[in-house]
């Protein structure tokens, strides 16, 4: 991706025929990190929105990176910045508790709990030696079990582990995904069911993050019942998208799911990036414009909905894309460089990028919100709301 000259810079916003204009990003937080600190938050209970993601920071000019997880403020400012073991991807939120769990990135050897009244982290939990967290993971309805998306690294499969939360994270059982390379999880019917991406790509912890069988690339939707680990359906992408791995999920009101798809083995033809699917039905390919989809390069990086919209990013190619929940139309795009994060909130949206920006969407009405820089950091992959 070839970045503009400043890449803090947003717009213009496309929302149809409407056109809004280009706009600097003057705000910043002074040059001070606080990589190696938590600050103290207030406690949740009717608190205002706490934002979270995993950020970078350093490993510039030959320095050494330093990761963690950050909790923001509706503004984009920092309430606090707590150091993880290494670089992380999506933090996920107990529903019952002012917790959160972040997941080591792809492939995983540890999760870890984070207060969200004071910011401080917990015991890691490792992963067991021939298994590897692929990133993501979601909570029960009322937060006693936690469920973390895996490889079985001997059986180049996918499952999923089984936490509970009320006994110190003790690993209790596992699932089976039904599926190859799964990457995220999201929770139905309040943790009875779990729908999971299942990328369809192989990985060994030998190789890195090389994917090993690009040549037969099996993605699938798969739902799953988490009392017995039965596969309720099973859902592949039409004939002729089997170069598609199913990366990124998010639940929509009706019941149904939007997924995002990453372009594993390129071919020269433009495909749906964003699809839907509502259960005992065909998945459904979101349109959007030759231009945009040209733009996206085959890859969404995040997918997230609210507000009656859909919303799924592409970094590579610098792009928000939104879509009508209810019937799949295109609303627009707003270029946000190396934009990946999306929470939904207020209706709208925040978002964030590589460059530290946290910039606020509202596709209902749409108009170019606030935007902020936290200097020196660089958020990652996902960004999540909790409260409010």
């Amino acid at each position: 991706m070839t970045l503009p000259d400043d890449p803090l810079q947003i717009g213009p916003l496309r929302i149809g025929p409407l056109k809004i204009g280009r706009r600097r990003l003057l705000a910043g937080f002074g040059g001070g990190l606080l990589a190696s600190m938590a600050v103290p938050v207030l406690a949740r209970a009717g608190a205002e929105p706490l934002l979270l993601s995993a950020y970078g920071t350093g490993g510039s000019a030959g320095g050494e990176a330093n990761y963690g997880v950050a909790g923001l403020n509706r503004a984009g400012e920092l309430v606090f910045a707590t150091p993880l073991p290494g670089r992380a991807h999506a933090v996920v939120p107990n529903p019952s508790r002012a917790e959160a769990v972040v997941f080591a990135r792809r492939p995983g050897r540890w999760f870890v709990p984070v207060s969200l009244e004071g910011g401080g982290a917990g015991p890691a939990v490792a992963v067991p030696k021939d298994r590897r967290f692929t990133g993501h993971g979601a909570f029960t309805a009322d937060g006693r079990i936690l469920y973390v998306a895996e490889d079985d690294v001997p059986n180049e499969t996918g499952a999923v582990a089984i936490y509970d939360v009320t006994d110190g994270y003790r690993r209790v059982g596992i699932l089976p995904t039904h599926g190859t390379g799964p990457h995220e999880l999201i929770a139905l019917d309040g943790g009875r069911v779990l729908a999971v991406a299942n990328g369809g790509v192989i990985t060994h912890p030998d190789t890195g993050r090389a994917k090993l069988n690009l040549d037969r690339v099996d993605a699938s939707l798969t739902y799953v019942e988490t009392a017995t680990g039965r596969l309720l359906e099973q859902v592949r992408l039409p004939l002729g998208h089997d170069n598609l791995g199913i990366r990124h999920l998010a639940p929509l009101p009706d019941g149904g799911v939007a997924f995002g798809v990453q372009d594993e083995r390129p071919n020269g033809e433009l495909q749906p990036l964003v699809w839907t699917h509502r259960p005992g039905g065909a998945p459904v390919p979101l349109a959007m414009p030759e231009e945009d989809l040209a733009r996206f390069d085959g890859y969404v990086g995040s997918v997230a909905a609210g507000g009656g919209t859909i919303a799924a990013s592409s970094p590579r190619g610098g792009l928000i894309g939104l879509w009508n929940a209810a019937d799949g139309a295109w609303l627009g795009s707003v270029p946000l460089p190396d934009g990946c994060g999306i929470a939904p909130l207020d209706g709208g949206y925040l978002m964030s990028n590589g460059f530290g920006v946290v910039a606020t969407l509202a596709p209902q009405g749409p108009t170019e919100g606030p935007a902020h820089v936290v200097a020196g950091f660089r958020w990652d992959n996902h960004m999540t709301a909790v409260g409010g």
